[in-house]
């Protein structure tokens, strides 16, 4: 289909099936969203037939990932992009990652290319291309066959070959995972677990984002010397702006109305911004994005919670900025460092009180009593008539736990934390798999059925 708002064709790859083939037709449509000869659109619902005002520059459509209950189109332009993938590259050349390729490289996918950190990934190795000068994208010659079950045997049979791809360029090698992946890696007890992180090791970075990583995981790579970086990000950010809790050059945090520990919605000013959200009918939505006023130097001010970073800070006469209101509760500290305490919305009122499930599932899993019990867990609200709605969780067991011992022992370690009486949660049901989005997130609006679901029986 073609836009006639500029006559570029609206790129539609078929339906992303995990194929080699299929992450391939997705490869090539990236290519020509970074060569400027064409618009990939991966949204929620067929594209419009024409731009709304304000939204002809539109490169790329991504969906959210939908964890509110509602995925929505996020309009992208090709500068966003390759703001997002220059700022990456100014970092890796900064601190040494890739200094002698002013921070490109080869990219190994192994991310669902119809999220924005999977499109990404695959953008940067033609980034890659262009900056260097190379004939082809920085990508293996071969593009991998993504179906099937993600562990260190699929891992070592796609790693190997791109090491050896990368090496024989010159390239350093990066890839991305989500924590679901990591963690299967660096906790496993197999062969083929150990050979995985041995090549884990020659990455000269290891992107890990889409939801938050257990610190025990990153410990655990870390001391194995895996070169994690923990990225922060959305679609309406272009991906990853935040690494290692710093904001990328261009980035500025600012916090929204702190509180007294300094805690509150997060606005995020970057030039990676997208432009807004498209609706299905043709119409635009802007609401979570708004021009801030530019002063000061981008500093951390008094009671603001605002800090710059880079030559994108905002600055005395730099005028307006766009910022993006995002749907997190961070704090943002003195030297910039950012920590996200759980997304707004997910808040728990129970009996008039407030519990973040974020700090119930961190104290779930830094529980030395829970240690080989518990391997996953998600903190939901559920309706109650008395409470407004009441606390309670979704489990994943480790092999050999006994399930109907697991709520009374999740409650009793709980008791012995520094978690509130209020926020221990009143059910725990066990389940095979906690619900997760393509991207691994974990699907809170399906956690909250199934725990209501369980409730009623």
């Amino acid at each position: 289909m073609t836009d006639t708002t500029t006559g570029l064709l609206w790129l539609q790859p078929e339906p992303y099936d995990a194929s080699a083939p299929s992450l391939t037709a997705h490869a090539d449509a990236i290519g020509q969203v970074m060569a400027g000869t064409g618009r990939l659109w991966l949204g929620p619902f067929a594209p419009p037939a024409q731009l709304p005002e304000g939204f002809e520059e539109t490169a790329l459509v991504v969906p959210t990932s939908g964890s509110t209950g509602l995925a929505k189109a996020v309009a992208l332009t090709r500068e966003a992009l390759l703001a997002s993938q220059d700022a990456t590259a100014a970092v890796f050349a900064a601190d040494g990652t890739a200094a002698e390729t002013r921070g490109h490289g080869f990219w190994l996918p192994l991310l669902p290319p119809t999220h924005i950190a999977g499109v990404q990934v695959i953008a940067r190795a033609y980034r890659t291309a262009q900056v260097l000068g190379l004939d082809a994208p920085a990508l293996p010659r071969v593009l991998p066959d993504l179906r099937g079950h993600f562990d260190a045997t699929a891992f070592v049979a796609l790693a190997e070959p791109a090491l050896e791809q990368a090496r024989t360029a010159g390239l350093p090698a990066f890839t991305s995972l989500v924590p679901t992946q990591l963690t299967r890696i660096v906790t496993g007890a197999t062969g083929a677990d150990a050979r995985a992180r041995g090549l884990l090791k020659k990455f000269a970075a290891v992107l890990v984002g889409g939801a938050a990583t257990p610190r025990e995981v990153l410990g655990r790579a870390r001391g194995q010397r895996i070169p994690v970086r923990t990225t922060y990000g959305s679609s309406e950010t272009a991906g990853g702006c935040v690494y290692d809790r710093q904001p990328l050059p261009g980035v500025t945090l600012t916090v929204e109305r702190p509180d007294a520990e300094g805690a509150g919605r997060l606005l995020v000013g970057s030039p990676t911004l997208a432009t807004g959200y498209l609706t299905d009918g043709g119409g635009a939505d802007t609401s979570d994005f708004s021009l801030a006023p530019g002063a000061g130097t981008g500093a951390v001010g008094a009671g603001a919670g605002a800090v710059g970073s880079g030559a994108g800070a905002v600055g005395t006469g730099a005028g307006a900025r766009r910022t993006f209101r995002t749907s997190d509760l961070a704090i943002v500290g003195a030297d910039g460092a950012l920590t996200v305490l759980g997304r707004a919305d997910d808040v728990i009122t129970t009996g008039g009180l407030k519990v973040q499930p974020q700090d119930v599932e961190r104290a779930i899993d830094r529980s030395l009593m829970l240690r080989g019990l518990v391997r996953a867990a998600v903190v939901v609200g559920v309706e109650d008539p008395e409470w407004g709605q009441r606390v309670e969780a979704l489990v994943v067991l480790e092999p050999g736990a006994v399930p109907a011992e697991a709520g009374s022992l999740v409650r009793s370690a709980l008791r012995t934390t520094d978690v509130d009486p209020h926020m221990i949660p009143r059910r725990v049901h066990v389940v095979e798999e906690l619900p997760l989005l393509g991207i691994g997130k974990v699907d809170r609006a399906a956690a909250r059925r199934i725990a209501a679901e369980r409730s009623r029986d």
